[in-house]
């Protein structure tokens, strides 16, 4: 199967002078070539107005290059932002990057049987990717929606998203908002890959181990993630609770500061992923509480050791981590809940630990990249009852 993968988010090698992004799409994409079909990605990015010099003004025409990232092929389209928090090519942009979608595709020399467009609000105007076949999925994330909500009174975004023949999403709070607009979503999720999956000789094992408040949190130190929350829980347990941070990020020098002085808060900084692995398999809890999260996929790798996740209502994770059945939701950045929380997760009892260690491995096992992939391969197709209703 010939298939176009169109994003906003796609990491790059060293010497293109993008930020390192994230890989999630990545893998998604590098999935699609395991399974023998022909991919194309498609990355556009953009040089944020505030960033805006001399050097950047050369791509007020966008510039076109080339990469190949693990066998997966990469045509990076990047320009200059000029209008703030548009994110989306301005109306002498979208025909140039049209023109060289056409001429990408010449090249190819093949036709596109399914497309994917992740954050595809930001592909406004780039009207080239329903050129090939009727077979579009957009991938809507939260940015989208803030795009949609906050940027578009003309109603121009809306009109473009409404040319796709499937919505998909990959939370609640995505999913209510899209309904809104007119058409309800079909969930595409990411997976992880089999082998991040602890054995089940690894979490039976893990069951037998007495019950704790070891926690554990991956990620970025960045204010959105609410690492505070965690650290002032944890402090005010006192004893009761340790919390190992995984992770570095512009928080940090705060984030230690206020852990000061509390031993059994440590810092590791950033870590292989095999290593954070390895520490997630020693904790007995895995704690994020950010808003807004439109998904997580390391709450999957967590669940996937035996970690029993805690979660923040109403953001990405919800709905998959169902409370009290295979993880905990809480309020994003409340002390107060998590702390109530964390003390009630003291006294479970060994059989309610199991049964929520149990349940979160199984979603784990659930939702690995072969799973996933054909997910998205089964969502992208015409359904009637997804046409857009005209608002």
């Amino acid at each position: 199967m010939n298939i176009i993968v169109y994003t906003h988010h796609y990491p790059s090698p060293q010497g293109i002078g993008l930020t390192q992004d994230t890989k999630v799409i990545h893998y998604f994409a590098q999935k699609l070539v395991e399974k023998g079909h022909r991919v194309q990605v498609v990355h556009l990015s953009y040089w944020p107005l505030k960033e805006i010099a001399a050097e950047h003004l050369r791509y007020l025409w966008p510039r076109i290059q080339d990469y190949m990232i693990e066998d997966v092929p990469v045509r990076l389209i990047q320009y200059q932002m000029l209008t703030p928090k548009r994110y989306y090519p301005e109306w002498f942009q979208a025909p140039i990057v049209n023109a060289q979608l056409r001429r990408m595709k010449k090249e190819l020399g093949w036709t596109a049987d399914k497309v994917f467009v992740h954050f595809p609000t930001t592909f406004t105007g780039l009207t080239e990717i329903f050129a090939d076949c009727e077979c579009t999925l957009g991938d809507f994330h939260n940015m989208d929606c803030s795009l949609l909500r906050e940027r578009d009174s003309k109603g121009k975004v809306l009109r473009f998203i409404r040319r796709l023949n499937t919505w998909g999403c990959r939370n609640k709070r995505v999913r209510e908002y899209l309904t809104s607009c007119g058409r309800t979503p079909v969930p595409v999720y990411t997976g992880i890959e089999a082998e991040l999956l602890g054995s089940p000789e690894e979490i039976a094992a893990r069951k037998q181990q007495p019950g704790g408040l070891k926690l554990i949190y991956v990620g970025q130190l960045i204010p959105l993630k609410n690492v505070d929350t965690l650290i002032e829980a944890v402090k005010r347990l006192g004893g009761k609770a340790e919390l190992t941070i995984v992770g570095d990020g512009q928080e940090r020098a705060r984030l230690e500061e206020m852990a000061a002085g509390c031993e059994n808060i440590t810092f590791t900084g950033w870590l292989p992923r095999e290593e954070a692995l390895q520490r997630m398999k020693q904790a007995d809890i895995f704690a994020m509480v950010s808003s807004p999260e439109t998904y997580g996929m390391v709450y999957l790798e967590a669940m996937a050791q035996g970690c029993i996740p805690i979660a923040s209502r109403g953001e990405g994770f919800d709905g998959l981590i169902r409370d009290g059945e295979n993880g905990f939701l809480l309020p994003p950045g409340d002390a107060d809940a998590l702390v109530a929380l964390l003390s009630r997760m003291e006294a479970m009892s060994q059989e309610e630990r199991c049964r929520l260690i149990d349940n979160a491995y199984a979603l784990a096992c659930a939702m690995t990249e072969d799973q996933t992939t054909e997910g998205f391969l089964q969502a992208n197709s015409i359904h009637k009852q997804q046409q857009a209703v005209e608002m």
